[in-house]
Order: C-alpha cells, then sequence, then structure tokens
C-alpha cells in the first residue's frame, strides 16, 4: 500500500547522498541502504500521506530542527557503521579497509 510513506525518508536519503558524495560508497547501494535503516532508526516514526503537504504547513523552524536531526542521525548512522567494519551477523559485511568501509575515516 503507497498511501502512506515515512516523512523522514527522503530527507535521509538526501543527507546520505550529500554525505557519501565523491566517494565509491555513493553508488553501494546495499551501503546507502544500511546507513538509510540505521538513521531512520534514530527518529521518530512520523508517517505521512503527503510529504508536500506536510513540508507546507510546517514551520521554518521545524524544519530546520528536522533538517538537522537527520543530518545528525545519518552522521551517526555512517559512524555507528565504521565502528562495526567486517562485522556483520550472516557474514555478508560490506567490503571494508582499515579505514572503514571505501576508506570513509
Amino acid at each position: 500500500m503507497d498511501l502512506i510513506t515515512n516523512y523522514f525518508e527522503s530527507l535521509v536519503y538526501d543527507h546520505i547522498k550529500h554525505q557519501l558524495r565523491d566517494t565509491p560508497a555513493a553508488h553501494d547501494e546495499d551501503y546507502i541502504a544500511d546507513v538509510a535503516c540505521v538513521a531512520l532508526n534514530k527518529l521518530p516514526a512520523r508517517y505521512v500521506r503527503h510529504i508536500v503537504d506536510t513540508r507546507f504547513f510546517e514551520s521554518e523552524e521545524e524544519h530546520r530542527l528536522n533538517d538537522t536531526s537527520v543530518k545528525h542521525a545519518v552522521t551517526y548512522a555512517i559512524g555507528f557503521l565504521e565502528k562495526r567494519a567486517g562485522i556483520s551477523p550472516d557474514g555478508s559485511a560490506h567490503f571494508r579497509s582499515d579505514k572503514g568501509p571505501y576508506g570513509i575515516p
């Protein structure tokens, strides 16, 4: 059912793309999905029918607060995955170097 969506999903993906730009990780859909899952789990669930409507009714302060929260959640998620480089319950961890995935410090 595509009638609802999590308000934060598109914001999280936008921040991931921004933070991973110009890195090989920017092209790894599995890694991006892992970052998104960790980041979204750090944010409150906020389901909406139409994101455009939600943004229209959101104050500048709410928008700024949400943007900051998403930025922190994505930064946390990347760090979380970096600390667990090569560790995976099912053995399917992404490629990792000594600096973490894709050499991201």
